[in-house]
C-alpha cells in the first residue's frame, strides 16, 4: 500500500511562504495553535519553521531591535529543510523513516517534486493498525508444518464464519517449530478455539478482540 491515500493534502494545510516575515509566521503559528508549519515557495516544499526556532535565533543574534529582527523573511530561517518523500512511497518505508527519526510528520511531493501534503505518524499508524488487524482477536499457534497447518486452520476458520485479517510466522528457535500469529474477526472465539484444539491444533495463546 502506498502513502498517497492517507496524506493530509496541501489544500487542507496552513502553510508559510518564504516571503512572509518572521512576525507574520509567528502570528499564523500562534493563531492556529501549531508548533511549526511547512514553508513553500510556489509549489515547492522548502522546509518547516517553528516559533521556537525563530525566538532562539533572535536571542542568539544579540539583536536589540525586536521589530527590525522580526521583519526578516521566513526564507532567512530555513537552514536545514526536511527531506520530502514521494507520494508513491510504500507505507512500510514511511514507517521505517519514522522509526529511525524523531520527526512527527513528513513532507510529501509528487513525481514533479511539487508539494502535495504531509504524512503524520498518526495517519500512518492508524492505517497499519487497520491493515494488520491489531485490534482483532489473536491466536498464537505452534506448528512444525507451516503450510499444512495453515491450510487446516484456514478451512476451520472459514467454516466457523470467521475472517482472517493477518498472519505472521516466526521461528521459535526450537528445531522446526514455528509460531503462527493469526489476527481474525470472529464471533464466539471460544467455540472456534475448541474446534481448532479438537483438530489437533496446538494453541499457545488466545487474545480476544480489543
Amino acid at each position: 500500500m502506498l502513502i498517497r491515500p492517507i496524506i493530509l493534502p496541501v489544500n487542507k494545510l496552513t502553510v508559510l511562504s518564504t516571503k512572509d516575515t518572521a512576525q507574520k509566521a509567528i502570528q499564523i503559528i500562534e493563531e492556529n495553535g501549531f508548533l511549526s508549519l511547512p514553508v513553500v515557495e510556489g509549489k515547492k516544499f522548502v522546509g518547516f519553521l517553528s516559533k521556537q526556532f525563530i525566538y532562539d535565533e533572535f536571542f542568539k543574534s544579540g539583536e536589540t531591535d525586536y521589530n527590525k529582527f522580526f521583519q526578516k523573511t521566513v526564507a532567512e530561517f530555513i537552514t536545514t529543510p526536511l527531506e520530502a518523500i514521494k507520494d508513491s512511497t510504500p507505507v512500510e518505508k514511511a514507517a521505517e523513516i519514522f522509526f529511525n527519526s524523531k520527526i512527527r510528520f513528513l513532507p510529501v511531493v509528487d513525481n514533479n517534486n511539487d508539494f502535495v501534503g504531509i504524512l503524520t505518524q498518526k495517519a500512518l499508524f492508524d492505517i497499519i493498525t487497520k491493515v494488520f488487524g491489531l485490534h482483532d482477536a489473536k491466536l498464537v499457534i505452534l506448528a512444525s508444518d507451516f503450510s499444512g497447518v495453515i491450510a487446516k486452520i484456514s478451512e476451520i476458520i472459514y467454516k466457523h464464519g470467521a475472517n482472517i485479517t493477518n498472519i505472521v510466522q516466526m521461528d521459535t528457535g526450537l528445531m522446526d517449530v514455528k509460531e503462527i500469529s493469526i489476527r481474525l474477526e470472529c464471533e464466539n472465539l471460544d467455540k472456534l478455539v475448541e474446534k481448532l484444539k479438537n483438530n489437533g491444533i496446538k494453541i499457545r495463546e488466545v487474545i480476544p478482540a480489543q
